[in-house]
C-alpha cells in the first residue's frame, strides 16, 4: 500500500460534498483494526500501547455534552447526526496522524463545538461552524474546566488541521483560541517567600515517617508491596508509571572513582532518554537492592506463568506435577493448586471461579487433599481455563508500549490479589499493578482500607492520611531545587527496625530536619521547643502577632552547626560576641536526645570540672590569680551541668530543642575584660592592683578573652 495522504478538500465543491468525501476517506484509512464504525463506543486499547498500560482499556465514547452518564463507560445521548459522523471521522484522522496517547481533550472540544451549534439554533453539522460558534465553544470549555487552555488548543487544532484543510465550511476558517495560557502551579518548585500555596501541596514528612515505620515493621504482603513501591519512589524523583514498568534486571553497577556504584535503569514516561539513576548513599543501595529482591521473589511464580502464556496463547498454565490434568476433569483441590491458592476452593465458592461441574466423582486421596472428605466432585477443565485466560488483557504480553517490555520481564508483575488485604493470593495467576491501585492504598480512597488506616496512622489533626504516587517526586524535586538534596529523606526513609516518633533524632541530623522544616513548613510537622527557646517564641508571638510556626522560623532562620550544638546567631549581621563560649549564650541550642550534643556537653563539663577542682586547690594554697580563674570556670561548669541535667530529664521528650536562660553576668570578651579592669582599678583595694594587672595580662596573652 502506498503512503496515506491527508484529505484536502476540493475548492470547487460545496462544504457538504467535501464532508461526504472526508468521511469516506476517514473510514477507508482508519488506524483502528477492531472497531465497528457504527458503534458509539470504540475500544482502541491495542492502538499505540502506552507507558505501563497493563490492563488499562482505552474506550472512546462519542457522547454529547448533554449526556447524563458523566464518567460512566456508557453512551446515553450520542452526538447528533450528522455531527456524529464528522466526530468519528475527525477523531480517526487525528489519531492516525498524531498517534496520540491522551485523546480525551479532542472529544471534549467536539462536545463543546456540537453544543455551541445547538445553542445557536443551528443544525448539528460541522458545515455550520464559523468563528462565532468556535468562540461560543471556547466559552463552554472555560466554564467546564478550571484550566481550559489545553482543551482550547485542541479545538484550535481541530479547526486549523482538520476542518479548514478539508474545506468543510462554506467560508474558510482562520481561528485562534482566545483561552489564554496560564503557568500551571507545580508542587515540585520551591515556593516564593511568604507563599504557602506550593508548599501546602507537598506531602507531609510525617507521612514519609509513617510509611518508613510500616516498611520496617509490617510483614503483611499488601503493606510490603506498597512500601516497596514507595522505596523506589524515594530512590530518585520518578513517575508512578516509570516505577511500575521497571524490568526485572533494572539494577545496574558502574565502576566509579570510589568503587562500584549501584543504580537503577529507568525509561522516562514523557519521551526522555533512558538513564540510570544512582543511589545517593551505600545505605540506600542496600535498601533498594533488598526491595528489588523482595519483588523478584514475590512475583517469580506469576512471571513464570506469564512467560507460559506468552509462548502458549490460549492454554492454561499448569504448575510442575500437574501437566497431566490438561483437558481432564479436575477437583476443587486441583483447581486451587493450578491457581497457586494456598487453601482449597470451597464447594460453595466454585461458581466464583467459573468452575462448571461435570458428571462423575473421585475418591483418590491425592486429588482431594487433606480435607477429610472421602470423595470429591469433578469440574470442567476448560471452564477454569476460560476464566483465567480472560484475566489477560488483549494487548498481552506487552506491558509497556514505549519499550516493548513484556509481562514476564517486568518487576511489578505479581500474583493476583497481592494488594488485597482480605482475598487469598493466587500465585500462578499473573497481574499488573496500576497507579490508581497504589494511590488507593496510599489513601486516595478515604472510604476504604488504606495502608495508613490498617496501622492507625492519621494526620496530626486526626484526619485520614493520604499521599499520591506523584507526591514523592514533587517532594524530592522541591528539596533538590532548594539545594537540600535528599539526604535527610534518605535518613527518614532508611530508619531503624522500629521507627518511633521520639527516635527520629537518633538517625536524622537535627540540622537537616530544621532545614526541611524551614523549606516545607507544616509538611514536616512541629519542632518541640523547651525552656528559654519556648519563652522567646511565645514572646515573638505576643509582640509581633506571628503564628507559632512563623515565630519558630524567625528563631531558626539563621541556624548553623557548631561542635557544641546549634547556633541561632545571624553572622551576616554581627560577628559572634561569645566565641567558643556557647554555654553562656542565649542563642545556643542543644537537642534533647542528640548523641552528639550530649557527648560534647559531657566533654565540656569534665574539662571545666577539672579546671574548677584545680583552681580550688590552688586557691586553698594561696596561689595568686586562682580566685579569678575559679570565678571564670565555676559558672561555665554550672552551665554545662545544667545542659546535662536537661539532657537527662525524662520529662523532656527526645527531639526537644532547648536554649538555656541568659546568664546573670555577661561573659563576652569585652565584658570580661571590662570586669577585670574594674577590679584592677578599684580604689578600695589598692593592694591588689598589681596582682589584677598581672592576671589580666596573663589571661590576655593566653587568648582567653
Amino acid at each position: 500500500m502506498g503512503e496515506i495522504v491527508h484529505f484536502i478538500g476540493n475548492a470547487g465543491l460545496a462544504a457538504g460534498a467535501n464532508l461526504e468525501k472526508f468521511i469516506i476517506h476517514a473510514k477507508a484509512n482508519t488506524p483502528f483494526t477492531n472497531i465497528c464504525w457504527e458503534d458509539n463506543s470504540w475500544n482502541i486499547t491495542s492502538f499505540k500501547i502506552g507507558k505501563n498500560q497493563g490492563k488499562t482499556k482505552k474506550i472512546v465514547h462519542f457522547k454529547s455534552l448533554r449526556d447524563p452518564s458523566g464518567s460512566k463507560s456508557t453512551v446515553e445521548i450520542p452526538f447528533s447526526m450528522p455531527f456524529l459522523e464528522f466526530a468519528k471521522s475527525a477523531f480517526s484522522e487525528i489519531m492516525r496522524r498524531f498517534q496520540l496517547q491522551e485523546f480525551r481533550r479532542y472529544l471534549y472540544a467536539m462536545q463543546a463545538m456540537e453544543q455551541a451549534l445547538i445553542d445557536a439554533g443551528k443544525s448539528a453539522c460541522v458545515t455550520e461552524v464559523d468563528a462565532n460558534i468556535l468562540d461560543d465553544a471556547a466559552k463552554l470549555l472555560q466554564n467546564r474546566f478550571t484550566d481550559a487552555w489545553s482543551v482550547g488548543r485542541c479545538l484550535e487544532r481541530l479547526t486549523t488541521q482538520i476542518i479548514a484543510p478539508a474545506k468543510l465550511t462554506p467560508v474558510p476558517l482562520d481561528w485562534v483560541s482566545p483561552i489564554a495560557y496560564k503557568q500551571p502551579i507545580r508542587s515540585d518548585r520551591v515556593a516564593p517567600k511568604n507563599n504557602d500555596k506550593v508548599v501546602s501541596r507537598l506531602p507531609s514528612v510525617q507521612t514519609i515517617l509513617d510509611l518508613a515505620e510500616i516498611h520496617h515493621t509490617s510483614k503483611h504482603i499488601p503493606d510490603r508491596v506498597v512500601t516497596a513501591f514507595v522505596t523506589l519512589a524515594m530512590f530518585a524523583p520518578s513517575r508512578g508509571s516509570e516505577i511500575l514498568s521497571l524490568p526485572v534486571n533494572c539494577i545496574r553497577h558502574v565502576q566509579g572513582e570510589d568503587g562500584l556504584m549501584m543504580g537503577i535503569a529507568w525509561d522516562p514516561a514523557k519521551g526522555g532518554m533512558p538513564l540510570t539513576k544512582f543511589a545517593a548513599s551505600e545505605h540506600f543501595e542496600r535498601l533498594a537492592s533488598e526491595t528489588v529482591d523482595f519483588l523478584l521473589d514475590l512475583g517469580a511464580s506469576a512471571r513464570k506463568a506469564a512467560h507460559w502464556y506468552a509462548e502458549n496463547p490460549g492454554q492454561l498454565y499448569l504448575p510442575a506435577g500437574m501437566e497431566h490434568l490438561r483437558g481432564q476433569p479436575i477437583t476443587l483441590y486441583e483447581a486451587s493448586k493450578i491457581l497457586g491458592k494456598a487453601t482449597p476452593i470451597a464447594s460453595s465458592h466454585a461458581t466464583r471461579f467459573g468452575l462448571v461441574r461435570v458428571d462423575g466423582k473421585t475418591n483418590d486421596p491425592s486429588r482431594i487433599g487433606g480435607s477429610g472428605r472421602h470423595w470429591s466432585s469433578l469440574f470442567d477443565f476448560t471452564s477454569l481455563e476460560k476464566v483465567v485466560l480472560a484475566k489477560l488483557p488483549e494487548i498481552f504480553p506487552i506491558l509497556d508500549g514505549s519499550t516493548g517490555l513484556k509481562w514476564h520481564e517486568a518487576l511489578f508483575v505479581l500474583p493476583e490479589n497481592v494488594l488485597s488485604p482480605t482475598a487469598e493470593t493466587h500465585h500462578n495467576v499473573p497481574t499488573v499493578l496500576s497507579t490508581n491501585q497504589i494511590n488507593n492504598q496510599l489513601g486516595a480512597n478515604p472510604g476504604g482500607v488504606t495502608i495508613f488506616s490498617r496501622h492507625g496512622k492519621t494526620q496530626r489533626d486526626g484526619s485520614p492520611t493520604a499521599i499520591t504516587t506523584h507526591g514523592f517526586r514533587h517532594l524530592l524535586n522541591t528539596l533538590a531545587q532548594s539545594k537540600h538534596l535528599s539526604e535527610s529523606l534518605i535518613a527518614f526513609w532508611s530508619g531503624r527496625k522500629n521507627v518511633k516518633q521520639n527516635e527520629w533524632y537518633d538517625h536524622l541530623p537535627q540540622e537537616a530536619f530544621i532545614e526541611a522544616y524551614l523549606k516545607l513548613g507544616d509538611n514536616v510537622g512541629g519542632i518541640a521547643s523547651g525552656e528559654a527557646l519556648s519563652e522567646k517564641v511565645q514572646g515573638l508571638i505576643a509582640s509581633h502577632g506571628l503564628t507559632e510556626q512563623e515565630a519558630m522560623g524567625v528563631e531558626l532562620g539563621a541556624i548553623s552547626v557548631t561542635r557544641f550544638g546549634l547556633c541561632k546567631h545571624d553572622y551576616a549581621l554581627t560577628p559572634c560576641p561569645l566565641d567558643k563560649d556557647c554555654s553562656n549564650c542565649s542563642e545556643h541550642v542543644f537537642v534533647k536526645g542528640d548523641k552528639r550534643h550530649r557527648k560534647e556537653a559531657e566533654f565540656q563539663y569534665n574539662i571545666h570540672a577539672k579546671a574548677v577542682a584545680t583552681a580550688t586547690v590552688a586557691l586553698a594554697s594561696g596561689e595568686p590569680g586562682a580566685s579569678r580563674w575559679l570565678k571564670q570556670n565555676q559558672p561555665r561548669m554550672e552551665r554545662w551541668a545544667l545542659v546535662l541535667e536537661k539532657m537527662n530529664d525524662p520529662s523532656i521528650p527526645d527531639g526537644t530543642m532547648i536554649t538555656l536562660p541568659p546568664p546573670e553576668n555577661t561573659q563576652s570578651k569585652t565584658g570580661l575584660a571590662h570586669a577585670v579592669r574594674m577590679i584592677a582599678t578599684n580604689v578600695d583595694q589598692p593592694q591588689e592592683t598589681d596582682l589584677a594587672d598581672e592576671t589580666e595580662d596573663a589571661l590576655m596573652s593566653l587568648g582567653f578573652f
